[in-house]
């Protein structure tokens, strides 16, 4: 509510409202798509549905999907402007978007159970454990910032996604302690600070100014979604090792050793996109 006010007395409308009708039919196809692609992944990963419910979701994301497509090909308004897919480096920085909220959103339910379950810590002391986390990325944030206008936009990006690989790379070094956790979580909140926010800001400034709004309505969907497959898929395979092992202590350890395998490779994968999209100014291909 605070914010809400702040906002409203602080942000100036610097061009005229004009009222865009909202997609209805758009809206639900995409809702159907986005639900029925969770389940399927959900469910997928947890191993405990059968091949005939796999089989309904997954068709029904496909034609909910495509439905979606066609209704928005011809739209004059649409509710996602999805020739901006056609722009690599828009691509890349969104994928390596997805990924870092994905790891984000994982973590976030992974430290904080871990440390309950395996390490028998209480809920208080769980929160007072990973708020030096919260302090840095509110911090380090400001920090990225700075620095990103200051100088290169790649500087910022490119060291946090490092940052975050060295770390997962550290986490599945070592073998799991409350203090190791703790550590693990404020290193990977340095490099989401440094790295997270700068992406979206860089990938936007790329577009044309009659496309930001397109190009922000699309971040914030995946987002939105990317926080939610995160908790899905890290959850799902903590509670099928703990089913697979008998033993709810034995089950979170290997589940975590997994988890963090799993984001350890995310990571890779996201260096590498953010390599490619900044490697230079101009991408060859790149459709604005």
């Amino acid at each position: 509510m605070v914010t809400w006010l702040l906002g409203e007395l602080s942000i100036e409308q610097s061009s005229p409202v004009h009222y865009v009708p909202f997609d209805v039919r758009g809206g639900i196809f995409l809702a159907i798509f986005l639900t029925t692609t969770l389940m399927f992944i959900v469910n997928l990963t947890a191993n405990s549905s059968s091949f005939k419910l796999y089989l309904f979701l997954l068709g029904t994301a496909f034609f909910s999907g495509l439905l979606f497509l066609l209704n928005e090909k011809h739209k004059s308004h649409k509710l996602l402007e999805l020739s901006l897919f056609k722009n690599k480096r828009f691509l890349q920085l969104l994928s390596a978007f997805f990924l870092l909220q994905f790891s984000s959103l994982s973590m976030s339910y992974l430290i904080p159970n871990v440390l309950q379950i395996l390490f028998a810590q209480s809920p208080g002391l769980v929160g007072f454990l990973i708020a030096p986390a919260a302090v840095i990325d509110a911090v380090l944030s400001v920090v990225a910032g700075i620095i990103y206008d200051k100088t290169a936009p790649r500087l910022p990006i490119i060291s946090g996604c490092i940052i975050i690989g060295l770390t997962f790379l550290g986490a599945n070094l070592f073998t799991p302690s409350i203090g190791g956790l703790v550590l693990i979580y404020m290193l990977f909140m340095v490099g989401l600070s440094f790295s997270y926010s700068n992406i979206m800001t860089y990938s936007l400034s790329q577009l044309p100014a009659g496309l930001v709004n397109d190009g922000n309505s699309i971040y914030m969907t995946v987002q939105a979604y990317s926080g939610a497959v995160g908790i899905a898929i890290s959850s799902s395979i903590v509670s099928l090792l703990q089913k697979q092992q008998g033993s709810v202590i034995s089950g979170t350890k290997w589940g975590l050793a997994i988890n963090f395998l799993i984001l350890f490779f995310v990571a890779v994968f996201t260096i590498s996109l953010c390599l490619i999209a900044l490697r230079n100014k101009v991408i060859k291909g790149d459709k604005e």
